[in-house]
């Protein structure tokens, strides 16, 4: 049997022997490096090794084929510039002692203390008497406020009916002559969280009218006669208004609740002015002003205040749709990647949720990853130069702690199904479901009467 010995050639033989030269220098260089990082740095130095460490680690790089080793390099490369740009941002009056490896600050001088007179509260605007609420006290303003009804989600009957009641004669006067009248005052009720208050604010901001939003805290006083007035004054400021008003009374039960032998004489007179005042709305046919109320409790209401709303709206739990959509509003900034399937076992894992549920857990979920960032040891670099955790058998990981990585360019990792059913244990549905039987079945008998 004949053997047959191959020839390498000798720029090739060459080649190969530069290469293993570089490699050698570039392995001696992290050896250096990793001796002066531990001792007592010297600056110069580093600067000199990583610099070496570099060129030879680019060349090497630039000479080779394989894609592999190629991304394997490009990858230490990656780690030695961010490793350089670490020492290049060192401040000046920042040293480490090799006794303790912990960085010492020089001492801060306390700011100087602000003038007793800068740190008084601001003085409460009142009318009359010191301490009483006056109508400007309960308008809210709407500038620069864009939210429409279709940016709230779910309630689509509430929407529709809202859309009926106040839009639409606005927008089509014509149609609204005769027997055909727009309603003006409404009735909101069901389970806290489901976004009542929201969708006032938003009727208003797509009139882009007065909105006053009333509460039992703005219009009941200690005074004789000043709650009574203060609503008579209420209906008369906003009766005033050009165009368009919205009232909105948040918690009406607080205020409607029904009379009894119990009640006080001053509670009497709140309520009878506040209906004689709903009357008067209907009354007035050139007035503008629409009466919107909302409250968790409609059963604990007083008959006759339920007999002056028009129209009583239920707002219910949001549904699948809904849910997945106040979700993802959560996360209109950042990306959120869940695929079909993760939605569906999101969704029935978030059943009987409440708009506010669904708020507190998309906070929850995505803290978790800003959460895991704290006890990351290995991070890779992302496609637009960020750094963000991995695993220890990631291709090019560095292992560093959170502390010694630049703030600016740390990045969480995406928000994945597991961290929202990991939330749903310390976030736990609010409304129970006897609670939503209960608006069932007001539903139903106020549809009998």
């Amino acid at each position: 049997m004949e053997v047959k010995f191959a020839i390498v050639p000798e720029d090739r033989a060459s080649s190969r022997l530069q290469e293993m030269q570089l490699y050698q220098e570039a392995l001696s260089c992290l050896e250096l490096l990793a001796l002066q990082l531990e001792g007592n740095t010297d600056y110069p130095v580093v600067d000199h090794l990583y610099e070496k460490c570099h060129d030879a680690i680019t060349i090497l790089r630039s000479n080779q084929h394989n894609p592999h080793i190629s991304s394997s390099l490009e990858n230490l490369l990656q780690t030695i510039n961010f490793q350089k740009s670490l020492i290049d941002s060192r401040p000046s009056d920042l040293h480490r002692t090799q006794s303790d490896g912990v960085l010492k600050y020089p001492s801060l001088t306390r700011a100087a203390p602000q003038d007793s007179a800068s740190q008084q509260w601001p003085s409460k605007r009142s009318s009359g008497r010191e301490g009483s609420a006056s109508v400007q006290d309960m308008l809210v303003p709407m500038t620069g406020c864009t939210e429409t009804l279709d940016d709230v989600m779910g309630m689509e009957d509430a929407k529709q009916i809202l859309h009926e009641a106040v839009i639409m004669p606005i927008q089509y006067p014509q149609l609204f002559q005769g027997g055909a009248k727009p309603w003006t005052r409404l009735l909101l009720y069901g389970p806290p969280g489901t976004g009542k208050t929201k969708l006032a604010r938003a009727l208003a901001s797509t009139l882009q009218c007065p909105f006053y939003c009333v509460s039992s805290s703005n219009l009941l006083s200690s005074w004789v006669g000043e709650s009574e007035k203060l609503i008579r004054d209420l209906f008369q400021h906003t009766r005033k208004q050009q165009g368009q008003a919205v009232i909105f009374f948040d918690e009406i039960d607080s205020l409607c609740r029904t009379r009894s032998q119990r009640d006080d004489e001053h509670s009497r007179r709140v309520k009878s002015e506040l209906l004689q005042q709903m009357n008067g709305i209907e009354e007035d046919a050139s007035s503008a002003v629409f009466v919107l109320g909302a409250t968790n409790c409609p059963w604990d209401m007083d008959p006759a205040f339920l007999r002056r709303f028009q129209k009583c709206i239920y707002a219910p739990l949001p549904g699948r749709e809904a849910r997945r959509g106040i979700i993802s509003k959560h996360f209109s900034e950042v990306s959120l990647h869940l695929t079909d399937s993760d939605w569906q076992t999101l969704l029935d894992a978030t059943e009987g949720y409440s708009g506010a549920d669904l708020a507190h857990l998309a906070t929850t979920a995505a803290f978790l990853p800003i959460r895991e960032l704290q006890s990351a040891r290995f991070w890779r670099f992302t496609a637009d130069n960020k750094i963000t955790p991995c695993s220890n058998e990631t291709l090019g990981a560095m292992q560093y702690t959170l502390s010694k990585l630049p703030a600016n360019r740390v990045v969480a990792r995406e928000v994945e199904l597991q961290d929202f059913l990991t939330a749903t244990h310390t976030t736990p549905r609010t409304v129970r479901p006897a609670d939503t039987q209960r608006y069932q079945e007001f539903l139903q008998a106020s549809h009998q009467t």
